[in-house]
């Protein structure tokens, strides 16, 4: 598969996972959301680890380069991610968390030497500058009480959380990059990465569940697993192990890129679930995405 499809393929689970996951996550709160979903996440890639015989492939001497993308890739990136998610929705924080994009791109450049060619740097530009002008004007006047768009809290927290979230995310994928370059198995990297930082989330559940609490503590339903069990089976287990493939195939900068494009892609899903045309302006922004994706490829 070529790592381009790849990434772009792991935006659309990335999309999918976060409307799943939106009612609950704002009920629960996102850090006990996110210690849920990592025992099922756990469950499923050590057993497809295991199966496919992967662990053989991880050096001993990688562990601290898997343990600092686990910690701040997961344990802080995600959650922080759906602790934005719980305030201000999956349409604002994708756009915020999309910064994470250019982060680690320039990551890529600094630390690996990569380059863009003028046509690459200009589809960067323009898929940057897509995803941003869709989703600022991907919504009409609507409803303000819709779950995917109501704000609970201050703007600002929400919009705080998601950036963290997407300096994790940056600085977790540039941490697991080296180990992928070095030949490790990438279901073996997202197992052993989702193992240590379930962990961490686990020892650390009481001070998140403070720093990060809902605006309104509700319970865990029983139905509240599958979509967990579902948001991590689609995020974690295909979203993330595309991403990984992506990184260890090809360039760093496209690759993350592409991975951004989550937002634009929650377009026509809202418009499709809510009901609500998107205006001119989240148009356009597709439209540059796609232009700046094709200049990528």
């Amino acid at each position: 598969m070529p790592y381009q499809l790849a990434a772009l393929l792991a935006a659309s689970a990335w999309a999918a996972s976060s409307l799943i996951a939106t009612e609950p996550v704002r009920r629960i709160g996102g850090p006990r959301f996110c210690r849920i979903r990592m025992l099922w996440v756990c469950g499923m890639l050590t057993i497809w680890a295991t199966v496919k015989g992967g662990w053989s492939t991880l050096d001993g001497g990688n562990i601290g380069l898997l343990a600092l993308s686990a910690c701040v890739g997961l344990l802080i990136g995600d959650i922080a991610l759906f602790t934005s998610i719980a305030r201000i929705g999956p349409r604002r924080t994708s756009v915020l968390f999309a910064t994470n994009t250019p982060m680690a791109a320039i990551g890529g450049v600094l630390l690996f030497h990569e380059t863009f060619t003028t046509w690459s740097l200009l589809g960067a530009v323009l898929t940057v500058g897509g995803v941003m002008t869709a989703v600022n004007f991907g919504t009409g006047q609507g409803v303000p009480s819709n779950i995917y768009e109501r704000v609970d809290g201050r703007l600002a927290v929400g919009a705080a959380w998601a950036t963290l979230g997407a300096v994790g995310q940056a600085v977790g994928v540039l941490a697991a990059k080296p180990v992928l370059d070095a030949g490790a198995d990438v279901i073996a990297v997202a197992a052993a990465r989702v193992l240590i930082a379930t962990a961490a989330m686990w020892i650390l559940a009481r001070p998140t569940d403070r720093l990060a609490r809902p605006m309104k503590q509700g319970p865990i339903l029983r139905r509240d697993h599958i979509r967990i069990a579902a948001s991590g089976l689609i995020a974690m287990v295909v979203g993330m192990t595309l991403l990984l493939y992506a990184l260890g195939t090809g360039d760093t900068g496209v690759t993350m890129i592409l991975s951004g494009t989550t937002p634009v892609l929650l377009l026509p899903i809202l418009w499709w679930i809510t009901r609500q045309t998107p205006p001119p302006g989240a148009w356009i922004g597709a439209g540059l995405t796609v232009v700046g994706m094709a200049l990528l490829v």
